[in-house]
């Protein structure tokens, strides 16, 4: 997956069915930070987006 990460953000990660959050450092280093599967309810979904997003 860290091969379509291209900088910091939420990716969704079609193969294992979840969103992810990924940083990507000012040298290129990546790190999935969080992640949320895609049946969680929309207010999670929500809530999760904006704690990652901060």
């Amino acid at each position: 997956m860290d091969d379509k990460v291209k900088k910091t953000g939420i990716y969704e990660n079609l193969s294992k069915r979840r969103y992810e959050y990924w940083y990507v450092s000012n040298t290129g280093m990546k790190l999935m930070v969080s992640w949320l599967c895609w049946n969680a309810p929309q207010a999670v979904m929500e809530e999760w987006s904006n704690s990652v997003s901060q």
